[in-house]
């Protein structure tokens, strides 16, 4: 009797801590799934903070089937990618690689070559990031050159898609001639044309797919998990009083948006050199919208410089002013964060919007270690509003002590290769 009563009480025990350690586990499983993660900086210090939450409803590695129309056969390699966000109906410009993916439900469904667009780095160069198609037109008259452009379809306000324009006598426009706007030879001009609908999703973008970094440089990001949503001398539109010179409606990005793939394994910013770090600024009122953000200095061929990281959704708290950092220390998250809150989302911004997080870090490279222009600039911003110019300037950024990341950081493999037809 006693041994069988202790047998009880043994088997309870051993049930009463199994409950315990199913509970402890369950638990652990949330707080992980809730964002928080351990990374490793050095062999003898383990941090946690907190990670972004990413929609993804997309699980499918492989986007293409039986009736998916590519235009080449160098073209199969998208179909081992899933679409950048998730929309129903989808446009996505690969200006690295001179390629138009169309998705819809997330299956990729055609693709459109692009034959030409303007030289990188030029004003009025393709914009990047989210846009909506605009009015479509068989035959329009362009606002920046008298030429005519068929099958023309809004890209973004003063941008178009269009076929091969021609001047007023019928003479072709060569591809020497410059503009911003995307050219596709004439029978792929009119598929586009009818393939589109007003009011579909555009995400106009670099590729880090095939990223090479230059010597002494890391990319500030894993390559594999992210892409450029806008890049440096982006244009914006701000001002919608009408100038001959439609650079005056214009304020242009001054640094390189890196946002996660839907799929993104690795959240992390890194140092993208050796580098000191020189100030911390966090998510709060006078953040100028860069939200959580560290300005590194570090040497660029005998001269200091200074590298911005802004919009993290926190920050290694192993990090502090003056630290010497190797390239590829973790400095923090992606996030959205400015003004105080989560405020970066996709197509309206704000405290209250509810539009999906726009998870990304806008990176600077300049000549001071402020959050504003290094040189005193005013930009008017599209609310109409003046203000001391933070992540844009008025003209082009390299008059205002700015470089474009991209070409410091990168080698290869993210500038659009040159298209002429």
């Amino acid at each position: 009797m006693m041994w069988a009563m202790k047998q009880h009480h043994i088997r309870y025990t051993i049930l009463f801590v199994s409950i315990i350690i199913l509970t402890v586990g369950v638990l652990a499983f949330f707080v992980y799934a809730r964002g928080e993660r351990t990374v490793m900086v050095t062999p003898s210090t383990t941090i946690t903070f907190q990670t972004p939450e990413i929609p993804q409803t997309i699980t499918t590695p492989f986007v293409c089937n039986a009736q998916t129309l590519l235009a080449s056969s160098s073209d199969q390699r998208w179909c081992d990618e899933l679409p950048l966000i998730n929309r129903t109906r989808l446009f996505q410009i690969d200006l690295t690689h001179n390629v138009i993916l169309f998705f819809q439900d997330g299956v990729l469904q055609k693709t459109f070559p692009v034959a030409y667009q303007a030289p990188y780095g030029k004003w009025f160069q393709t914009p990047t990031g989210f846009f909506e198609i605009g009015v479509k037109r068989e035959k329009f008259m362009s606002s920046i050159f008298p030429v005519w452009m068929e099958h023309a379809v809004q890209l973004y306000e003063d941008f178009f898609i269009h076929a091969i324009p021609y001047y007023q006598d019928g003479t072709r426009v060569t591809s020497k001639f410059s503009g911003g706007c995307i050219r596709l030879q004439d029978a792929v001009a009119q598929d586009f044309y009818n393939t589109v609908q007003r009011g579909d999703s555009v995400v106009s973008y670099l590729s880090l797919n095939d990223a090479q970094t230059k010597e002494g440089f890391i990319s500030p990001v894993a390559t594999s998990s992210f892409w450029i949503r806008q890049r440096f001398n982006s244009p914006l539109k701000s001002d919608w009083s009408w100038y001959e010179d439609k650079q005056f409606n214009y304020i242009q990005h001054t640094g390189v948006d890196f946002a996660p793939k839907q799929d993104a394994k690795d959240l992390s910013v890194y140092a993208l050199a050796s580098s000191t770090v020189e100030q911390i600024f966090y998510n709060g009122k006078d953040d100028g919208g860069l939200g959580n953000t560290i300005i590194l200095s570090f040497d660029l061929q005998g001269e200091k410089k200074f590298a911005l990281y802004g919009h993290l959704a926190s920050i290694n708290p192993a990090i502090f002013q003056g630290k010497q950092l190797q390239a590829g220390d973790v400095l923090g998250v992606v996030g959205n964060t400015g003004y105080g809150c989560n405020y970066w989302r996709v197509g309206e911004d704000g405290c209250d919007a509810t539009g999906d997080p726009d998870i990304h870090t806008h990176i600077e490279i300049k000549d001071s270690p402020v959050l504003a222009s290094p040189i005193s600039d005013e930009c008017t911003l599209p609310s109409g509003k003046k203000t001391q110019c933070i992540g844009s300037t008025s003209g082009n950024p390299t008059a205002f002590g700015y470089e474009d990341p991209i070409g410091i950081i990168f080698s290869s493999g993210v500038v659009p290769q040159s298209s002429e037809y």
